[in-house]
């Protein structure tokens, strides 16, 4: 066989070994777990955050401020939505009226269900695979049964896991505790996925498969690089060989709520 062909052939079976070795190294995950503000829906807008700010009577860029600054013990569960708005024009030394709270609370609502079609579409194809999902959100109390009511898919999730349900908030490391038994699934065999750097670094410390959202196409490049499961991509999604069956097994808590 002349030298040249034998060289070419080399380089083929080096490169064809070397790709069934790269799908053979792909993690295995038998439930996915989601955030939900900028990840299932799309995030707030400029207008958003000034209606709020009009209905408050302080400049959009002081609001936003407040707005994140105070949010914590509001996404936690230690107060409700009239405690956290009051807090907010209380820096201002402004008030507020009960007509104009609940307003705020409409709007802040509405600002967190549009959703991003791709990443739902996403949840769609998982679901259809079997592979049995969950939201983690940091959300308080008025908002979250919102988005229980309204959100589109979320129908499909076996457990909606918010912040305000639990008294602790992403990254505190109990959150994702009862996440794991809740699901009762082992760490390794769950992927996460969250547009927060700091959420994604604490989940990954208790050996929970987590990745970075941005965009639908650039986490789904990175997912299917490592995990074996059906991603979106290009309007075609890969096709998975999960053997699993997925089920709706939201908490009872939530159905009464």
């Amino acid at each position: 066989m002349h030298v040249y062909t034998c060289i070419i052939r080399f380089m083929h079976d080096t490169a064809k070994r070397s790709a069934l070795q790269g799908l053979s190294q792909k993690r295995s995950v038998r439930a996915v777990v989601f955030d939900y503000g900028n990840v299932l829906c799309l995030e707030q807008t400029l207008e958003d955050m000034k209606g709020m700010a009009l209905v408050c009577g302080i400049p959009h860029e002081r609001f936003s401020e407040l707005y994140s600054k105070l949010r914590p013990p509001y996404d936690r569960g230690d107060t409700d939505g009239p405690a956290y708005w009051t807090a907010i024009v209380g820096r201002q030394e402004l008030g507020l009226s009960r007509d104009q709270i609940a307003t705020l609370i409409k709007l802040d609502s509405e600002s967190i269900t549009r959703p991003n079609q791709g990443a739902v579409q996403w949840a769609k194809l998982l679901h259809h695979e079997g592979f049995p999902l969950t939201l983690l959100s940091n959300m308080p109390l008025e908002l979250s049964r919102h988005v229980t009511q309204s959100f589109p898919s979320l129908s499909t999730f076996e457990y909606l896991i918010y912040s305000c349900d639990y008294g602790s908030i992403k990254p505190e490391l109990s959150i994702y505790r009862n996440c794991l038994e809740l699901l009762k699934v082992a760490p390794q065999d769950i992927l996460y996925l969250d547009d927060r750097a700091e959420n994604v670094e604490a989940a990954a410390r208790l050996g929970i498969n987590s990745v970075l959202f941005d965009t639908v196409e650039n986490t789904a490049s990175r997912v299917e690089s490592r995990f074996d499961i059906p991603v979106p991509s290009y309007g075609r999604c890969r096709q998975s060989s999960s053997q699993y069956s997925s089920t709706n097994r939201r908490p009872d808590r939530m159905k009464s709520d």
